[in-house]
C-alpha cells in the first residue's frame, strides 16, 4: 500500500522554475514529490503541519573526505601544506572495519546539519573490504551518496589490496554491479592529481572511470591542469575539478565549451589554503560550482557555514575585480557574483547537476525524490529579509527540525532518528586511537620528518 505524506503551509524554496504564492503545500507518495500547490486534499496522508516553517530541497556536498571524521580537528590549526603531512599519511593506517565507522560517523554529521547528498572522496580505498565497508556505513546512515573509489597508492599502508590500475579497476567494475540497483547509494572515482602521475596515467584513469559511466573528482592546486587535461582530449561534464583556484581565465573558458564543473570549499580554501575563490570567474564564463566540505580534520560538516563563508569570500574577489576595473566596488549586473538564492542554488541543484543526479534530487518537483529539509523561522520570523536570507545569514542548527530523504524522516528535532550516538562515538574514539597509535597493539612508528617533507611537497605522490 502506497505511503503518504503532505507537508503542510510552509514557505517552499522548490528552487525550480515554478512560482506560487507561498505558504505551499508538498504531497509525497513513496518517497517521490507527488505535486507541490498552494493547497493541496489530504485525501488520507499523514499530514505534517509546518506553518512557520522553510522547506527546501536537501544541500549536496560535491566533496568531503568522510574517513577523516575519526580525526575532527587534528588539522584545525595546520598552516598551508602542513595538513598534507599531517593527515594523509593517517589513511594508511584504516583498518577495513574501521572505514564503517568513520564513514557512518561523517555521514551522520552531515545530516544532522542538513546535507543528503554526499560525494566521499575517499583517499582510503585501499583494499575491496576498506570499500564495501565505506559503501555499507553510507547505506546504514540513511544519506544518499556517490563514494569516491580513490586510484591514489598510499605508499605508507600495510594493506596491499591494489598493486596496479588493472586490479582497482576490476574491484570497481563488481562494486559498480554490486550496487548498481540501490536507490541512494553509489560509486564515483576519486582521481589522482594531475601533478602526481604520468598524463599516460591519468589519461588511463579516467578512461576507466568513463567504462563505467562514473563521476570523477580531482583536485587541481597546480597552474595549467585544465588546459593539460583538454590539451589531450579528456575534459567533459563527468569531471569535477576540485579548488582550480589557479586556473586561467581560457581555461574556464575550456571547461564552458567542453564540459566540467567545480566544486568549492570555502573554508579549507581560505583558512588552510590561502585560495581566492575561483567561484566568480566560474560563474562570469558559465561554469558549473557546487560546494563542499572538504576536511573533517580541520573543518566542521555544516554545509551553511560553508554557504555564509562562500558569500564572504566571493565578494572578497568582487570587490578586488571591482578595483582592478578602477570603479568603486558599487552594484553592477554581475556584481556582487552571488546572492543567497545563488549560494542556494549552488548546494542544492547546482550540486545535483555536478554529481550527475539532477534528475532525481536538487529541487522541489514532481517526480523527484523528496530530500527535502525543515526549518523553522521561530520565534521571530522571517522579519525582513527573504526566506533564502534567513537559511544563510539567521538560521542555526536549532532551527533545522526534520531532514528527509527519500520521504523518509532521518533526522527529527536534531537527532538522528535511528543512530545509536554512543555507538557512534565508540566507534570513532576507538578508530582515533588506532590510527593515532594510542590504542594497545597500534604502536604505529612516528611520521618521520622525511615523509612528512614529501607529503608536504607532493600530497603522498608515490616516489
Amino acid at each position: 500500500m502506497a505511503t503518504r505524506t503532505l507537508l503542510r503551509g510552509a514557505h517552499v524554496l522548490t528552487m525550480d522554475d515554478k512560482q506560487f504564492s507561498n505558504p505551499a503545500d508538498i504531497l509525497i507518495e513513496d518517497g517521490v514529490i507527488i505535486d507541490v500547490d498552494e493547497q493541496i486534499s489530504s485525501d488520507g496522508a499523514d499530514v505534517v503541519e509546518l506553518s512557520g516553517s522553510i522547506v527546501l530541497p536537501g544541500l549536496v556536498d560535491s566533496h568531503v573526505h568522510l574517513w577523516q571524521s575519526v580525526v575532527r580537528g587534528l588539522a584545525a590549526e595546520t598552516w598551508g601544506r602542513e595538513y598534507f603531512g599531517l593527515v594523509h599519511p593517517l589513511s594508511g593506517r584504516l583498518r577495513a572495519d574501521d572505514m564503517y565507522g568513520a564513514t557512518y560517523g561523517g555521514a551522520i554529521e552531515l545530516l544532522l546539519t542538513g546535507t543528503t547528498t554526499v560525494f566521499d572522496f575517499c583517499h582510503a580505498t585501499n583494499s575491496r573490504e576498506h570499500a564495501e565497508s565505506s559503501l555499507n556505513a553510507l547505506a546504514d546512515s540513511g544519506i544518499r551518496g556517490l563514494f569516491g573509489f580513490c586510484f591514489r597508492h598510499r605508499p605508507e599502508s600495510p594493506v596491499t589490496g591494489f598493486d596496479t590500475l588493472d586490479e582497482r579497476a576490476a574491484v570497481l567494475e563488481s562494486l559498480v554491479e554490486k550496487w548498481k540497483d540501490h536507490d541512494r547509494v553509489g560509486l564515483g572515482v576519486a582521481l589522482n592529481n594531475i601533478d602526481h602521475v604520468e598524463i599516460d596515467v591519468h589519461k588511463q584513469e579516467v578512461s576507466v572511470a568513463r567504462q563505467f559511466g562514473l563521476r570523477q573528482s580531482l583536485h587541481s592546486n597546480l597552474p595549467g591542469q585544465i588546459a593539460l587535461s583538454a590539451e589531450n582530449g579528456l575534459l567533459g561534464e563527468d569531471l569535477i575539478w576540485v579548488h582550480a583556484a589557479t586556473a586561467s581565465d581560457e581555461e574556464m573558458s575550456l571547461l564552458a565549451a567542453r564540459g566540467g564543473s567545480l566544486s568549492i570549499t570555502p573554508e579549507v580554501e581560505a583558512a588552510l589554503m590561502g585560495m581566492s575563490s575561483a567561484a566568480p570567474r566560474a560563474k562570469r564564463h558559465h561554469v558549473p560550482v557546487a560546494v563542499g566540505t572538504d576536511v573533517p580534520a580541520g573543518v566542521g560538516g555544516n554545509l551553511f557555514a560553508q554557504l555564509r563563508i562562500a558569500r564572504a569570500t566571493t565578494r572578497t574577489v568582487d570587490v578586488q575585480f571591482e578595483h582592478l576595473q578602477n570603479r568603486p566596488g558599487a552594484r553592477t549586473s554581475t556584481h556582487p557574483s552571488y546572492d543567497s538564492m545563488d549560494l542556494l542554488r549552488m548546494a542544492t541543484i547546482d550540486g545535483a547537476r555536478v554529481l550527475g543526479l539532477e534528475d532525481h534530487i536538487g529541487t522541489i518537483s514532481p517526480g523527484k525524490q523528496a530530500d527535502l529539509l525543515v526549518v523553522s523561522t521561530e520565534p521571530f520570523g522571517l522579519s525582513g529579509g527573504t526566506a533564502a536570507d534567513f537559511l544563510l545569514y539567521q538560521a542555526t542548527a536549532r532551527h533545522l527540525t526534520h531532514v528527509f530523504v527519500g520521504g523518509e524522516v532521518v533526522v527529527r528535532d536534531g537527532r538522528h532518528v535511528s543512530a545509536d550516538m554512543d555507538e557512534v562515538r565508540r566507534r570513532l574514539d576507538d578508530t582515533r586511537d588506532w590510527i593515532l597509535g594510542l590504542a594497545p597493539g597500534s604502536e604505529w612508528p612516528t611520521i618521520s620528518a622525511e615523509m612528512r617533507a614529501r607529503y608536504e611537497a607532493g600530497q603522498g605522490k608515490a616516489t
